[in-house]
Order: C-alpha cells, then structure tokens, then sequence
C-alpha cells in the first residue's frame, strides 16, 4: 500500500526521467502550451536587455483531464468546478544579455496572472527566472553555470489530487568541458534540484535530487563524433513519505546510475543521426525491493529537404516519470515526427505527431496500490508563430491528447486550443 503520514494513499501526482538526464517538462504549468515568449537571445544580439507584455487566452476542453467515466465534476472536485474552461494568462517579463569578453550572461524573467472563467479557486500567480553563464577560460576550457527557479500550477495531466497544487522548483546545474587536442574532449557536470507542493496532500512528493555525469567525445568531423557517459544521480523525499511494498515500510529515497554510448553522424549536409544507447540502474537506499534494471536508446534524425523546410523523427526506450511525481515511474516506448515550415522570416509552423506506450514498474507505487498499469498517450499539436515586427509576436496553438489505460482513473482526451500576442519594448 501506499502510505502518507500513516494513511492510505491512492492517489499520484507526476513527472522526472529519460533514462539519464532529466526531462524538465510540464512542471512548468498546468498547460502543455507554454505562454508566448519572446525568442531566446544569441551573442550576435550584443548587450541588450528588453522588457515585454503578453496576453493569452486558451480553452481547455477537458481542464482536470478526466476519463468521461467520472460523471459529475462538480461532484468529484468542487461544486463550483466545470470540466471546460477558458483561461487568461496576462504576462509581464524581460530578457537581457551582456557580453563581457568571452563570457556570455543572459537573464530571462516573467510572471503570469493566470484567471480561469468557470474553475476562479484555482486563479494564480505564476513566475519564472532563469540566470545562464555561458563562460570560456584560454581556448580550450569553457563551459555553463545556469539557475532556474519556476513557480507553477502542477498538470492535472501530471497529478491525480485535483486541488490547488502550486508548485516550487529550484534547479542549479554546472557544466565544463575541455577539449585536449582537434578530435579528443573530456566534460563532465553536477545539478542540483528541489521540488515541492503546496497541497498538503500532494507534499509527500516533495523532492530533492542531486545528479551527475562525466564523459569522453571523439569528434571526426565537425558534425560527427562519438563518446561515452556515466551518470549517477540521488533523490529523496520527505522522511514522513512511507510506502508498504510487501509487507515492508520505508522512504523511497534512490540511487541510480548509467552509462551510454552517443553517436552524432551527418549522413548529407543536410541529414544528420544523433543516436544512444546505455544500460540503467536505479535501487532504492532503505530496502533491496523495488530495483529497476534495463537498456535504453533513442535515436533522433534531423532532414531538411529545403531551406525551409525540416522534418525530426525520433524513436526511444528509456525510463521515464513525471517531474511533480517520482514516486511512480514507467517504460516509455514511443516514437514522434515533427514536420517544420519556415515559410518566411516572419511566419513558422510547427507540427508534432507523436505516440508513447508507457509500462509503469512493477514495483511503481500506483501498481503496487492498484494492480498492473499500461498506458498509451497520442499526441497532435500545431503551433503558428507570426511577427511581423522585431516588437510583435503572434501565436497560435491546437492539441488533441488522448490517453488509454487499462485504468479508467488515468484515461483522458483532450483539446488545447490557445491565441497570444506579446510586443517586446526595446
């Protein structure tokens, strides 16, 4: 069983790996559509720091991701609560760059009112702040030093406790590497990371992580290398987070580690590989149950038939769990095609087809609680990005998820539909 403070648990909440690395993805909000943002600033920018305004609106058709077989949503959440609403986010941030010789800082800021129409309980503020030094020591030491901070309403796609749940997330991440000769490389980093909840029942997922990686690059050509990486990483939760798992009780504190082998390869000028394939263990510290041992790959290829035009297939078999809920972990198989038109300097459209089968751990606490879980998640989106001026940013976005299981309680289908517009102040 799955036990809080001594009390049976049946619900999750959501979110964390790929394997080897950690996947930063929706702890960042309740949408899978991010707000419109103005484009990330490169050194050919100079020394700049802009201020910017923005306005979104966005209909969600099903807001708590809930399976049709749930009924009444006011009887299940609150008596107030709809199952579709449209939500106003109203935005202010900036973004800056300084160059100061070879080393590079660039600061990014924003915050969100978000106002839901029909859900007005769970109305919040959301913030984001990330601080980047891209630094460069003689000419062959450089590396990146990068602090993020994000304040968020969790997923309901992500978390099953359908409350108010704001969370907190704190990453510090290093980075150097220093190349030996023309074709030889050596790098390695550390992180450290912090996530908690404001919803009381959701805080026994509160969670820290420390992780590292170190490896060794072999560069043929500019655009061909291969190497080797390990990595390991620690996380831990709340000393009152206790789990049952066969009869015996503990915190689900772990460590893990891997190794793989990475290949990037230009077959054309214009199709390129990037490809790996490694080994995973994870165990946990208080008790011998509950170990994960397995291969994982993905493989990524990038074709641009035209100037304009780009296609990104990928394939994966790796580890995977949501970033709000490491307590719950699966095998993710899947595969995605994003097509991209450039259609002009002004006017870009993104397409992402992709479909992911995820197998949740046999010793995962949700099949632990509830018995064996499978589930299967398609995703369409498109996203329109229109500007005509350096000041002016126009967006518009549509997805359709759709998840089965063999669960009721983690099916849903849903459609995002979402229009913004942001005018940057120079």
């Amino acid at each position: 069983m799955h036990h809080v403070n001594g009390v049976t648990r049946n619900s999750k909440v959501t979110c964390v790996w790929t394997g080897w690395a950690l996947v930063a993805g929706t702890v960042a909000g309740y949408s899978a559509l991010a707000a419109v943002a103005p484009p990330p600033l490169i050194p050919d920018d100079g020394d700049t720091f802009d201020l910017f305004v923005a306005d979104q609106e966005q209909y969600d058709s099903n807001l708590y991701r809930l399976s049709s077989d749930f009924g009444s949503v006011a009887t299940l959440v609150s008596p107030n609560a709809s199952r579709s609403d449209l939500i106003n986010t109203a935005s202010v941030g900036g973004d800056g760059q300084l160059l100061a010789g070879r080393q590079v800082f660039d600061l990014n800021l924003r915050v969100d009112e978000n106002r839901f129409v029909h859900n007005d309980d769970l109305n919040n503020t959301s913030g984001y702040g990330n601080l980047i030094w891209n630094w460069q020591l003689g000419g062959h030491l450089s590396g990146e030093v990068q602090a993020d901070y994000n304040h968020a309403l969790a997923s309901f796609g992500e978390t099953r406790d359908f409350g108010r749940d704001l969370t907190n997330s704190e990453h510090y991440f290093g980075k150097a590497r220093y190349q030996i000769g023309p074709h030889w490389a050596v790098y390695g980093g550390a992180s450290d990371l912090d996530v908690s909840h404001s919803l009381s029942i959701a805080k026994f997922n509160d969670f820290h992580l420390k992780e590292g990686d170190a490896g060794v690059e072999f560069s043929t050509e500019v655009d061909n290398s291969f190497g080797f990486q390990y990595r390991y990483a620690d996380g831990s939760f709340p000393s009152t987070n206790l789990f049952t798992l066969n009869g015996i009780s503990f915190t689900p504190n772990f460590h893990e580690d891997s190794e793989r082998f990475i290949v990037k390869y230009a077959l054309t000028d214009k199709t390129q590989i990037d490809a790996n394939v490694g080994y995973y263990r994870r165990e946990f510290t208080e008790t011998g149950l509950g170990a994960f041992k397995g291969a994982f790959w993905r493989v990524t290829v990038n074709w641009q038939p035209t100037d304009k035009t780009q296609l990104l297939f990928a394939g994966w078999h790796e580890l995977h769990a949501y970033l709000v809920n490491e307590s719950d972990y699966f095998v993710s198989k899947g595969a995605s095609i994003s097509p991209v038109w450039n259609a002009t300097e002004k006017f870009k459209v993104d397409l992402l087809l992709s479909y992911e089968d995820q197998d949740y751990v046999p010793q995962s606490f949700s099949v632990v609680t509830q018995g064996p879980l499978n589930a299967k998640v398609s995703t369409e989106q498109v996203d329109i990005v229109y500007s005509p001026r350096s000041s002016w940013i126009f967006s518009g976005s549509f997805k359709h998820q759709l998840r089965s299981a063999n669960q009721a309680y983690y099916q849903f289908d849903d459609q995002l539909a979402t229009v913004g517009v942001l005018y940057k102040i120079h």
